[in-house]
């Protein structure tokens, strides 16, 4: 029999809402199916060789824990993914990290307490367990059909007006070095047992933030990491936009345990109008700099991030740029076009040459996308890509 190990932070969770009274306040969910297909060495598209498949559910919601129905809110999700066979007639390949292709698997993506310990004090909320996060630097990557979740303790206060301060404390997360079809780390199917690990060292990792809208139309904000035996991060961001128009900037300074400190920045100018978006990016990092991607993943939160192929703009002694173009048209579809270079200027590793083309359509609660990526990534040769995703809300 399977051994079931889950922290002790989602055993005390169950535990606490097992005795107490507990009122439904929403409870939701997604069904996703996901294909892709590309034409890598020297593949052909629509092969099984080449062609990468999965489905998965997700259901989740919040619940009120006491006789306070906004005192304690227990937040909750799982998730279940299946190849649903694809692997014997459509794919060789899975978005997800299954540990053996035919592996299906469920887990637990949600468990925590959110609650104000201070309530009246101070407006400050306390989220404790396995929870989504959204940081330039540790965040859940959503492209994926399942997102990556993490163990975490985080403090979120609101008694600056216009301004939030965050501390927090990551634990553990269920991303893998595994390689996905798009070469990057990927989501391990947990299965109830031991796909969440130590995040980046046993120590885990410290993150501090601030973000302000005390300027009018400018929301500033300013982020501090610490990753005992790895490096210090620091991110810094400021965006505004007038009358259509958008303006950001970016900088990224990390320092490593050992090694030198590296800086990054990134610009963008941007323009909305009537349902068209324009923009165009910027980035430069140093050849010091560790990375600006996803301390927890391989995407980044820079302006210039690639389409589909992530790590690229993020890495050291590269100049990045982005342009994109988005359309939607009403009772139509939605349309974009995006296009990512990535220059390493120490030699061909890290380059990146990207057009992707996406269309997006809502029917009712069901959303289908297609995508086209035309990528030549370390100087290769350039390879195919044909996405369908469907997600159906309920």
């Amino acid at each position: 029999m399977k051994k079931i190990t889950l922290s002790l932070a989602a055993i005390a969770l169950i535990a606490t809402a097992a005795q107490a009274d507990i009122k439904s306040k929403s409870f939701g969910g997604n069904a996703s199916l996901f294909y892709g297909t590309n034409d890598a060495g020297n593949g052909d598209l629509l092969n099984k060789g080449t062609s990468y498949g999965d489905s998965a559910v997700h259901l989740g919601g919040a619940a009120s824990v006491g006789a306070c129905d906004t005192c304690v809110t227990l937040n909750y999700g799982v998730t279940g993914v299946s190849t649903m066979g694809l692997e014997n007639t459509l794919v060789a390949g899975t978005w997800v990290d299954h540990r053996g292709l035919v592996k299906d698997a469920v887990w637990i993506d949600t468990l925590n307490l959110s609650f104000m310990p201070l309530s009246g004090v101070s407006n400050t909320t306390m989220v404790l367990g396995r929870q989504a996060l959204d940081t330039p630097m540790v965040f859940s990557e959503k492209w994926n059909i399942a997102q990556n979740t993490y163990d975490a303790a985080v403090a979120v206060n609101n008694d600056i007006v216009d301004t939030t301060l965050v501390a927090a404390w990551v634990g553990r997360s269920n991303i893998t070095g595994a390689v996905n079809a798009a070469g990057g780390t990927t989501v391990v199917a947990d299965n109830f047992g031991d796909g969440f690990t130590s995040f980046l060292t046993k120590s885990g990792a410290f993150a501090f933030g601030a973000v302000t809208k005390a300027i009018t139309g400018v929301t500033a904000q300013g982020w501090y990491y610490i990753a005992p035996s790895f490096a210090k991060v620091a991110w810094l961001q400021a965006d505004t936009e007038y009358m259509g128009f958008g303006l950001g900037a970016q900088y990224v300074y990390t320092d490593p345990n050992a090694g030198s400190t590296g800086n990054g920045y990134a610009v963008k100018l941007g323009y909305n109008y009537e349902g068209i978006g324009l923009s165009a990016a910027y980035s430069s990092n140093d050849d010091k700099l560790v990375t600006a991607a996803n301390l927890g993943g391989a995407q980044s939160k820079l302006y210039t991030e690639a389409w589909w192929n992530y790590g690229k703009v993020s890495a050291p002694d590269t100049d990045s740029y982005n342009v994109t173009a988005t359309y939607s048209a009403k009772d139509i579809a939605d349309f974009g076009i995006y296009y990512t270079n990535a220059d390493h200027n120490g030699g061909s590793t890290g380059d990146l040459e990207e057009i992707a083309v996406t269309a997006g359509k809502d029917l009712g609660n069901l959303n289908l996308t297609l995508a086209y990526i035309n990528g030549k990534v370390d100087g290769g040769s350039s390879q195919n890509d044909v996405q369908v995703y469907a997600n159906y809300k309920f």
